[in-house]
């Protein structure tokens, strides 16, 4: 089509040129006005040549086209026009990439419509269990025979089942925010120091429960650019982790070191560790691990945890020995 505009644009200056010397020139032997109409009219003819002759070649183009992604679209091969010079195996060859691009986006969408599935599917069967027990020992007081020993015991269960269902309704809601790109990042330099402390803070109740302890290594001058709040929210997602898959009587080692272009915190516990096929599996959402089925999560922790990092524009990397523990290095981006 460019090089059919460059000819129609070259004829027409042509024409012009050529009305314009004969008037300029004031040429008026006959025989020289004959010829020069006649170079005149031959180009015309040519230019009109071919204009109809591109636009022949453009239609052919457009309907080749037509025809290959037709083809495409209904899952046939084309393969015999591929490698060859021509622009309609460029254009097939684009169209082939786009379909097995847009194939499997539709292929992870119903994947992850599944997992969804199976998400909604597992909180709708773990929270029956909770409710059924809170509302079992809410009957049990209305027995006149139950003694206060016994009301204490009553509650406390109760306090554990409630503490059951807002995880599982908390795990859900930052999930569908994260999905519904609803979190909105508000960064600034901050002490990292009061970040730690936020995160640490939401995870030490079980950590005691555990006796698990947890040691800080960071200077209190710090600072980082980063959204205090969610980043809080992401590192204690790892370290609820750590807690999760640590032994009583464990511990849990946080350190802060800056580089030139990341400020690292790593977060290392002496938890029963992850096994070198499973390490790239971690961070996927839902993903949970066949030895690990039976303790209470949904494989979404990690999977929040690595985005709102990711969204600060930082990554998380995890090294691991089974047997010895596991450590989580969360790097955010200085800024000077």
């Amino acid at each position: 089509m460019k090089i059919m505009k460059y000819i129609l644009i070259c004829g027409n200056i042509f024409f012009i040129a050529c009305g314009g010397f004969i008037v300029y020139c004031n040429i008026t032997d006959i025989t020289v006005q004959i010829l020069l109409v006649g170079i005149f009219m031959a180009l015309c003819f040519m230019n009109l040549g071919s204009y109809f002759y591109f636009r022949e070649q453009f239609v052919v183009l457009s309907s080749q086209i037509c025809h290959y992604s037709e083809n495409i679209m209904h899952g046939n091969s084309v393969q015999k026009i591929w490698n060859k010079e021509t622009i309609t195996s460029k254009v097939v060859m684009e169209l082939e990439k786009m379909k097995k691009v847009i194939a499997f986006q539709i292929a992870e969408s119903k994947k992850e419509k599944k997992e969804l599935q199976e998400m909604i599917s597992e909180i709708t069967h773990q929270i029956k269990t909770p409710i059924s027990n809170i509302k079992m020992y809410g009957e049990m007081f209305t027995d006149t025979d139950v003694h206060t020993e016994q009301s204490k015991q009553f509650m406390d269960i109760m306090k554990q089942q409630l503490m059951k269902v807002e995880f599982l309704l908390d795990a859900l809601v930052k999930a569908s925010r994260l999905e519904t790109e609803m979190i909105i990042l508000e960064p600034s330099n901050s002490k990292i120091i009061e970040t730690l402390a936020i995160a640490v803070n939401n995870v030490i109740h079980k950590a005691e429960q555990k006796h698990i302890e947890i040691c800080v290594e960071c200077r209190s001058s710090i600072q980082v650019y980063h959204d205090m709040k969610w980043t809080a929210e992401a590192i204690e997602n790892v370290l609820d982790n750590a807690v999760k898959y640590t032994s009583e009587n464990g511990k849990i080692n946080i350190s802060v070191n800056v580089g030139e272009m990341y400020t690292e915190i790593k977060v290392k516990d002496t938890g029963k560790g992850i096994e070198a096929a499973h390490i790239n599996d971690i961070f996927k959402r839902f993903y949970r691990e066949k030895s690990v089925s039976k303790v209470e999560g949904l494989g979404l922790g990690l999977y929040l945890a690595r985005n709102i990092i990711a969204l600060q524009k930082g990554y998380i990397s995890v090294h691991s020995t089974v047997g010895k523990g596991s450590c989580f290095s969360i790097c955010l981006p200085n800024r000077v």
